[in-house]
């Protein structure tokens, strides 16, 4: 998988947001707010194909948690991704 290149982060009032536009004329904007650990997964991923290893390996590496900790996390932060379509296959 592969963030979409369409979608930048953008620092709004000292938040680091995405927005993602509404897929037909009646659906709203989303804003997707990033925490430091969304934005660092994102700044490290953005470009690459990635699997959900990597995530974990990048999550273990620099926060010292678990590898469990990690693969759930790791979904968590995929899943959302995916709920807005921000990841191309």
């Amino acid at each position: 998988m592969r963030i979409n290149p369409r979608y930048k982060v953008r620092n709004v009032a000292d938040e680091n947001i995405v927005l993602v536009q509404g897929r037909n004329p009646g659906d709203m904007t989303t804003v997707i707010a990033l925490n430091d650990t969304s934005l660092y997964l994102w700044n490290q991923l953005q470009g690459f194909d990635f699997e959900i290893s990597d995530i974990c390996k990048l999550l273990v590496d620099r926060y010292e948690v678990d590898a469990t900790t990690a693969e759930t996390d790791a979904g968590k932060w995929v899943a959302t991704l995916k709920e807005h379509n921000i990841l191309d296959k």
